[in-house]
């Protein structure tokens, strides 16, 4: 039992789809904590990620880099701009986009935002990582990622943005005094921990200022660990070191000795050793009474935030009264700005379904002009504007259907309108879940287009 309670402070890397799933699904059933997921695919992820849910005494936490989108390992995914070219609302929305893939294809958390400040332009591993404000955006990152459900890690605590060397390669250094730190170091950090951020992960440099020690990384300091970030800024979350596969932690000691040092520095949770069966090993010779404050906090964030898209659409669809639109003259429109994705089918599908009413439905018309706008904006908010013929087509229908918000719609149009689910950029996501559920809905009065 203890191996089990122990393991579950290591969280292992798994790289697709290279990597053996069936070792994976071994280190499941011992009771590691979680996986930190690289690659895969769409299609074949959540299979994935199910498979190795079963095979756990516990819940697992599923986490990826997603700094960048979800399509940064997830082929098939929405793929944002680097974090140097977004502002707060930006990077809200990008959290929101991000949040609802993530959640769909089963993950708990992202390892974002990355709350370093690049002062240093010679840095060779934050760089374009690092946002413009960082305390605006990557607070902003972490209230629109928690507001859709996913849990986040703030990275890399105390600050890696001022090195001018990559800490998975060396022990990089931050030559600046406490003062300076706090001045421009710490606020984006303390700005995610008063927005919420559920967890946050160490970075392997050197900080003397606040160690005392030029050849100390930071993870294994219990003065930056435990004394500063959890005494001083009162962070009561989940804590997580950096990759214990790195060399920045690894100089002049072994993954496994690492690892003991991080938990002793008030770390909880190890990521992504190289040497996992070691590690294992060596955590199992700490006292649980020791691990049990990071056991607990492991085990709350393995749990998935509620999700706020539940049933979405269904509460969102406005309620006046029923409308007929059965046989008659009319085909259904629908207008997609990016192209039919697969989820758009299933809203087609739904959109004859439904809009058919008595009887209506593929290759029949309808008893009014009713016009599907679907997808109507971009993932962090740049508008799009609509083609001529579409706003002609809307101005034109007897009923207009929005899947998506309505602020990019022109306030014109048919006095019937019916939009859903409420005004988040992603809900759309939503509907297409509920959509493949086999989701009913009747189309109600929503009163003069605005």
């Amino acid at each position: 039992m203890k191996t089990i309670k122990t393991a579950r402070l290591v969280m292992p890397a798994i790289r697709l789809p290279d990597d053996d799933l069936d070792m994976h699904l071994e280190f499941a059933r011992r009771g590691v904590g979680g996986f930190c997921v690289f690659g895969g695919d769409r299609a074949t992820l959540p299979g994935i990620v199910a498979r190795l849910r079963e095979a756990a005494p516990h819940p697992l936490l599923f986490a990826g880099d997603f700094e960048d989108g979800v399509g940064q390992q997830v082929a098939g995914m929405t793929r944002h701009p680097p974090a140097a070219a977004l502002d707060a609302d930006a990077a809200e929305l990008s959290g929101i986009r991000t949040a609802v893939e993530a959640r769909g294809l089963g993950f708990t958390m992202v390892f974002a935002p990355v709350a370093d400040v690049c002062s240093n332009l010679a840095n060779p591993i934050i760089n374009a990582r690092a946002f413009p404000d960082a305390a605006a955006c990557a607070a902003a990152y972490v209230r629109g990622a928690r507001r859709l459900g996913l849990r986040t890690c703030a990275k890399h605590f105390p600050g890696h943005g001022a090195t001018g060397e990559d800490s998975h390669d060396t022990l990089p250094v931050v030559d600046a005094s406490d003062e300076t730190w706090r001045t421009r170091d710490l606020p984006p950090f303390a700005a995610c921990i008063e927005a919420g951020v559920d967890a946050v992960m160490t970075a392997h440099v050197a900080c003397p200022a606040l160690t005392g020690s030029p050849t100390l990384p930071a993870t294994l300091s219990r003065a930056v660990m435990t004394d500063l970030l959890r005494g001083d800024l009162g962070f009561s979350g989940l804590l997580l070191t950096d990759a214990l596969l790195m060399a920045g932690v690894l100089v002049g000691r072994t993954e496994p000795e690492a690892a003991i040092a991080s938990l002793e520095a008030g770390c909880d949770v190890l990521l992504c050793p190289d040497d996992v069966e070691g590690v294992l090993a060596a955590v199992t010779e700490v006292p649980e009474k020791d691990l049990e404050a990071s056991l607990e906090r492991m085990a709350a964030s393995a749990e998935a935030l509620p999700d706020p898209l539940a049933n979405a659409a269904e509460r969102s669809l406005r309620t006046d009264g029923d409308v007929f639109v059965g046989d008659g003259p009319h085909p259904l429109r629908v207008f997609d700005p990016f192209g039919g994705g697969e989820e758009l089918a299933a809203a087609g599908g739904w959109a004859w379904e439904r809009l058919g009413g008595r009887g209506g439905g593929p290759g029949r018309g309808l008893a009014k002009r009713v016009f599907a706008v679907l997808r109507p904006d971009r993932a962090w908010g740049g508008e799009l504007g609509l083609p001529d013929e579409v706003c002609k087509a809307m101005r034109e229908a007897e009923v207009l259907v929005v899947l998506g918000p309505k602020s990019l719609i022109p306030a014109h149009g048919p006095a019937l309108r019916v939009h859903g689910p409420g005004q988040d950029l992603e809900t759309l996501a939503a509907v297409a879940r509920e959509l493949h559920g086999g989701t009913r809905f009747s189309l109600k009065w929503s009163g003069q287009c605005s």
